[in-house]
């Protein structure tokens, strides 16, 4: 009788220990997330003293070489660090629910044609369709962005729905066709653009945080909490998804709604932050792979993660992109990439087996 009060107790504690050893890695990631957005403010091309400029703000008078630290560090780079974080928090949640969405690890936002149909939709904003007020361009190609994500995405769900449902694989091959689509428009604007569309096109595709301002931060912040609110209030779904479609159904769970719902956050999370920022590769494919390493496969836990690890990865990726070769600014993009490229590589390389490789 003993043994039978002692195993529920046992699994209690075990229970506990677990709890506290994920809110110790949540805050040990919370701190790595503060000294990176520190290091945000301070690195790059011209040298800050932040404890200056913040004394500073409580004097009457400051130096010019204060006041120009100060006009930095509130006007450029806090705003950038601000966003560049609400960004990162946006798709490795957005990437989190598609892996979940999917049931597969080695999926990413990109592979429904959310980035490609972005691109090509700011491509021809670029190149065929220009804004008639120059000044207006960044909202413009902004505006035509995301109408091209949630274009993509409307067609991924009009081709992959069926009278019985939306299948992931339809919704995979169809995320294809749409991706090889946008190749194509992106490829044929390219060829007639003038050189310097062709640039800003090239410039665009490799994503920046360069136009942070405290307007654009505003409109992401919003657009962030909205649709991470959104996500999280799915976490239940998401679980109850990874056993299977089918006894998710009989668990009570309105599968083809909740995969919509799910599918549709998902495509205004990534398409806000690619409208704004460009394409930016690999944060929602490494980061739910690390922090289901970290915090385990329950969406609840999982989820924030997500979010906090999200933003660490894409601060300190920024940070880099503007401090490796001063004045010289790397697209953001590109250091994603560099980071990405070889743990997608490890992830195949775990997964061949599964996958029928070998």
């Amino acid at each position: 009788m003993s043994t039978l009060t002692q195993q529920p107790q046992a699994y209690q504690q075990f229970v506990q220990a677990r709890v506290r050893e994920r809110k110790l890695r949540a805050a040990l990631i919370t701190v790595a997330l503060m000294a990176a957005m520190y290091a945000g403010l301070v690195s790059g091309s011209y040298e800050i003293q932040l404890a200056q400029v913040v004394s500073s703000m409580f004097s009457v008078q400051s130096a010019s070489d204060v006041a120009t630290q100060y006009y930095i560090v509130t006007e450029l780079r806090l705003p950038r660090v601000l966003m560049t974080a609400t960004v990162g928090a946006m798709l490795a949640m957005s990437g989190c629910a598609m892996q979940g969405l999917v049931r597969n690890p080695l999926a990413d936002p990109g592979l429904i044609g959310i980035a490609g149909g972005a691109a090509a939709a700011a491509a021809v904003s670029m190149a065929i369709l220009p804004p008639f007020i120059p000044a207006l361009a960044p909202v413009w190609v902004a505006t035509w962005a995301f109408g091209g994500a949630l274009m993509a995405v409307w067609l991924v769900v009009r081709f992959a729905s069926t009278p019985g449902g939306m299948s992931v694989a339809s919704l995979i091959l169809a995320g294809v066709a749409i991706n090889a689509l946008s190749g194509t428009i992106i490829g044929a604007v390219s060829y007639v653009a003038s050189d310097d569309a062709l640039r800003q096109i090239t410039y665009w595709t490799m994503g920046s945080m360069a136009g942070a301002q405290w307007s654009v931060v505003a409109v992401i912040t919003g657009a962030g909490m909205l649709a991470t609110a959104g996500l999280v209030a799915c976490r239940q779904a998401l679980n109850l998804l990874a056993l299977g479609e089918s006894d998710a159904a009989y668990m009570g769970l309105n599968v083809k709604r909740y995969k919509q719902t799910i599918l549709w956050l998902v495509a205004f999370s990534v398409g806000m932050a690619t409208a704004l920022c460009g394409i930016i590769s690999f944060v929602g494919l490494v980061v739910p792979h690390i922090c289901r390493s970290l915090f385990g496969v329950e969406h609840r836990f999982l989820l924030p993660a997500c979010g906090l690890m999200g933003a660490l990865l894409l601060v300190v990726a920024d940070t880099l992109s503007r401090s490796l070769f001063p004045p010289m600014e790397i697209p953001i993009g590109i250091v994603t990439s560099a980071i990405g490229a070889p743990f997608f590589l490890y992830l195949l390389w775990q997964q061949k087996g599964r996958l029928g490789f070998g």
